[in-house]
């Protein structure tokens, strides 16, 4: 990759002179910090969507304003560490971000999450932003709609060969997100502390379904461990593969949706 586009890691000298050059994309993201096993970082959501959103920004000519690290996990917060946000909260810190960005000459924004809790705050600050400023192109990139979908498990078995991925690949705590934090950091995943996948068959029917479902916060009595999946076969390569096909496939619809 080139020259930084995460605002964090930028010189307001570099900003403007990407501007200049006509960069006027910016990318506003959350992330969590919230259990994910025995074996991952709590801030294994806003690792994947800073990997990601800096390829998707390299791919789009945006820049990567700095990643929140906070998001609403109400069922995870009787694990140490897990840090709640009400979704108004970080809808607001999203439109102060992005109020400042318009100022300064941003009229384009994608907003996207590393965690699926967030999708309620990224839909509000979304549609405020819009409202606040009617000039101004807004995208919600649904990254969990692409994350745990089949079309992205079949692209990334396909280029595993012969390594079988694991039953539910892409849950909470799975082999997914264990593989695509160990792309970024490999010291910071303990694999030989991760426990087995429990059985949450009842909890996705009951609480998952997109037509009637139950608000439930009590996951420790789903999964004792945190985890969904089965992270034990995550590998390094396994996340550089999957970060390759969700930054294109994003980035490529991204473009195709602004006017």
């Amino acid at each position: 990759m080139g020259d930084s586009r995460y605002i964090p890691e930028m010189t307001s000298v570099a900003i403007r002179r990407a501007m200049a050059a006509g960069t006027r994309t910016a990318i506003l993201a959350l992330g969590s910090t919230e259990q994910h096993g025995h074996h991952a970082p709590l801030g294994t959501d806003s690792i994947i969507v800073e990997e990601l959103g800096k390829r998707i920004a390299e791919k789009i000519d945006a820049l990567l304003a700095p990643v929140v690290p906070l998001g609403f996990c109400p069922q995870h917060t009787t694990w140490a560490g897990s840090l709640n946000i009400r979704n108004e909260t970080l809808a607001l810190v999203l439109g102060e971000m992005a109020d400042n960005l318009v100022a300064q000459g941003f009229d384009k924004f994608v907003l996207i999450s590393g965690h699926g809790g967030n999708r309620t705050a990224l839909d509000l600050a979304a549609q405020n932003l819009k409202m606040a400023h009617p000039g101004v192109q807004v995208l919600h990139a649904h990254l969990l709609a692409y994350q745990t979908g089949r079309a992205l498990r079949e692209k990334v078995q396909a280029r595993m060969s012969s390594k079988p991925l694991s039953n539910i690949w892409e849950a909470h705590a799975g082999e997914q997100e264990t593989a695509l934090v160990m792309a970024v950091d490999p010291s910071l995943v303990h694999l030989d502390q991760a426990a087995p996948e429990p059985d949450v068959s009842e909890y996705l029917g009951k609480n998952r379904d997109p037509e009637v479902f139950r608000i439930f916060y009590d996951l420790p009595a789903v999964a004792p461990a945190g985890n969904w999946g089965d992270p034990r076969g995550a590998t390094a390569e396994q996340g550089r593969i999957a970060y390759e096909e969700m930054a294109s496939y994003l980035a490529a619809k991204i473009l195709s949706r602004w006017d």
